[in-house]
């Protein structure tokens, strides 16, 4: 398996950090119960379908962060 050459730069993509804070979100799953009454059941759901569906999103429109030399 290799690499893609910006694979240096992957902190500065949009698109992995949405994947990582859709992640992070998916795994506060456990948690909900201790939320009832903050959180509608519905919200968890929604709120990772929106930032997961929003890296999809930003995986396909250029990103300039990693094209530049800072």
């Amino acid at each position: 398996m290799r690499l893609v050459p910006e694979a240096r730069k992957m902190h500065k993509l949009w698109s992995v950090r949405l994947a990582a804070a859709a992640a992070v979100i998916a795994a506060l799953e456990p948690a909900l119960p201790t939320w009832e009454g903050i959180l509608p059941e519905w919200a968890h759901a929604a709120l990772v379908s929106v930032v997961a569906m929003s890296a999809v999103v930003a995986r396909v429109i250029p990103q300039m962060g990693i094209h530049d030399d800072q």
